[in-house]
C-alpha cells in the first residue's frame, strides 16, 4: 500500500507539468523522515522525481492507487497530496484536477468535491497554525 501513496503524490507532483526544488525536497522528506522507507524504495522514487518528462496519469492508474483504502486513509491521502502540491507555493489546478479525478473514479459524488476541497485546505491552514504555536525561539509565535 505505501507504493499506492507513492505513486499517487507522485501523478500530483507531475500534474502541473513541473517538480520543483521544494516539492522534490517535501517527497523526500516524507519518505525518509515520515515514512522510514528502506533504501531501495527511496531510490525509486527518489530516480522518478529526478526524471524531466512523464506520462499523464491514466483513469485506471488513479483508481489502483485507492484499491482497498478505507475512506479514513484516503482522505489521509487526499491531505498529504494538498500538503504536498503546497510546497512550491501554489497549489495549482493541474494538481487539483489528479485529486478530483482520482476521486471521481473511486465512485466519489463530484459534487462532495467542494466540500473535500474545503475541507484539505482547512486542514492545511490548522496544520500550518500548529506549526506556528509550537515553534519556540524565532519570533513568530505570535502569528499563529
Amino acid at each position: 500500500r505505501i507504493e499506492q501513496y507513492l505513486d499517487f503524490m507522485m501523478y500530483v507532483l507531475r500534474a502541473d507539468g513541473v517538480v520543483d526544488r521544494n516539492e522534490k525536497v517535501h517527497m523526500l522528506g516524507l519518505m525518509v523522515d515520515g515514512l522510514q522507507l528502506d533504501p531501495e524504495l527511496i531510490e525509486k522514487y527518489k530516480q522518478e522525481l529526478e526524471k524531466d518528462e512523464w506520462e499523464p496519469v491514466t483513469d485506471e492508474e488513479l483508481l489502483k492507487v485507492t484499491e482497498g483504502l478505507e475512506p479514513s486513509s484516503l482522505a489521509h491521502m487526499v491531505k498529504d497530496a494538498y500538503s504536498l502540491a503546497a510546497s512550491d507555493g501554489v497549489i495549482h489546478e493541474a494538481e487539483i484536477s489528479v485529486v478530483r479525478r482520482c476521486l471521481k473514479v473511486r465512485g466519489i459524488p463530484l459534487e462532495k468535491f467542494s466540500d473535500i476541497d474545503l475541507w484539505a485546505r482547512q486542514s492545511l491552514a490548522l496544520a500550518h497554525r500548529g506549526t506556528l504555536l509550537l515553534t519556540v525561539g524565532d519570533g513568530n509565535t505570535d502569528q499563529a
